[in-house]
């Protein structure tokens, strides 16, 4: 065995076992075929663009590409549910800031941007704000079936974001010594996208839903944003812990809802292992804000969101993980997340 084949070899471990037992062979002839007679002298090794191929192969077959094991299409379509989620709630959370341009606009000055107006900041702000809006065309883009419009948008969307949040934290000196609320607000906005990215490959045909299954989620979330105003509205100054339900408190409640119907149901792995993704995501921004609150009732009602995160989170891994299909079957697992239209 030469030593560029070696080599060859070694890259095509990035490969589940189950693929290479498969293919390993008529992978490495392909590829020494390619590459011709290379003496050992010459220290030859793999081109990044074969390195990448392989990586991006083994991604697809790891997340339920054609042909792959159904324990790796049950991982597949739960990194799909965690963009489908994610996104959502995205989607909301941006259609939800629209409204509150058109209400400060009509009815009064304008809390939501930075800086005083006519300045860069608030200009830079504006143009967040704006990308922000691509969420939801990239959340109605994927439940629609429409994957290149989705990711674009999402991208765009996404990014503006994490510049805006990391530019000021490179600036005010080494990560290391930023507050553990920045790094997970930041994983908390790209987690939905990159899974987006990883999950809808290739390989994949998505589901097009329809328009009453796509809009609903999003009029759901808005509504239930609608209770929050209206509880902000009454003031209730004298209970402060009241406002931790509000904004990402009032994901946690949803969240906790649905964990809760997943659990009763015996929902497939997928789902469960989605939720507990979410739940997860959701208790990496809550967690942070106990070194910053007090001990009393607000504290109080931070350690009892947390506990109700890891808890159900908990619960969800553990039926997710006992319903995964084993590693050696080989039937085809059946679920609706990529499954092909009609």
């Amino acid at each position: 065995m030469s030593l560029l084949e070696q080599r060859y070899r070694s890259v095509l471990r990035l490969l589940p076992a189950s693929y290479r037992a498969e293919r390993e062979e008529e992978m490495v002839d392909a590829f020494m075929e390619l590459s011709g007679e290379v003496p050992d002298e010459t220290n030859s090794r793999p081109g990044w663009g074969e390195i990448a191929s392989v990586l991006s192969l083994s991604l697809r077959v790891r997340l339920g590409g054609a042909g792959a094991p159904p324990r790796f299409v049950a991982w597949g379509e739960a990194v799909r549910l965690v963009a489908l989620l994610g996104l959502g709630y995205q989607a909301v959370a941006s259609v939800n800031q629209l409204l509150h341009w058109g209400h400060t606009l009509a009815f009064g000055p304008d809390v939501a941007w930075t800086g005083p107006p006519g300045s860069v900041e608030r200009l830079v702000s504006i143009a967040v704000s704006a990308a922000n809006l691509c969420s939801a065309v990239a959340f109605v883009a994927i439940m629609r079936g429409h994957v290149r419009t989705a990711k674009v948008t999402a991208v765009i969307g996404v990014a503006a974001t994490l510049l805006y949040t990391l530019i000021p934290m490179i600036l005010a000196g080494p990560l290391t010594d930023r507050p553990l609320s920045e790094a997970a607000t930041l994983v908390f906005t790209a987690a939905p996208v990159i899974a987006l990215l990883m999950g809808f490959h290739s390989d994949i045909t998505p589901r097009r839903r329809s328009w009453a299954a796509t809009l609903t989620p999003a009029a759901a979330g808005l509504a239930v944003l609608g209770g929050t105003w209206l509880v902000v509205g009454l003031r209730p100054y004298d209970l402060d812990w009241l406002y931790l339900w509000l904004g990402l408190g009032t994901a946690i409640l949803v969240w906790a809802a649905g964990a809760v119907v997943v659990l009763a149901r015996r929902s497939s792995p997928p789902w469960a292992l989605a939720m507990t993704a979410t739940g997860l995501l959701l208790l990496t921004v809550r967690l942070p804000l106990l070194a910053n609150l007090p001990e009393g009732a607000s504290w109080t009602m931070v350690c009892a969101q947390c506990a109700v995160l890891w808890g159900l989170s908990t619960a969800l891994a553990w039926m997710g993980a006992r319903g995964l299909p084993s590693a050696s079957a080989t039937a085809p697992l059946t679920s609706k997340v990529g499954k092909r239209p009609g």
